[in-house]
């Protein structure tokens, strides 16, 4: 695995703990909070549990690819 690669795995893993993080936070939010979050997103992108399982699914899809391909 190049450097590059190793480098792009770690950002990978610290932005799959943010997004663990907040998750959490939007999680705490009431319901009313929550809807009015949703309600204000310029982008229609996932919202925060959405996206953390996005995200540790592309994690875990990378780790395993990286991982077959260093026992090739």
């Amino acid at each position: 695995m190049t450097i590059e690669m190793e480098d792009f795995l770690y950002e990978l893993k610290n932005y799959a703990q943010q997004t663990h993080i907040f998750k959490d936070a939007f999680e705490r939010l009431t319901p009313e909070e929550q809807d009015k979050v949703s309600a204000l997103d310029p982008y229609d992108q996932p919202m925060p549990p959405q996206q953390h399982r996005q995200t540790f699914g592309w994690l875990e899809q990378m780790q395993n690819e990286l991982s077959a391909a260093n026992k090739s």
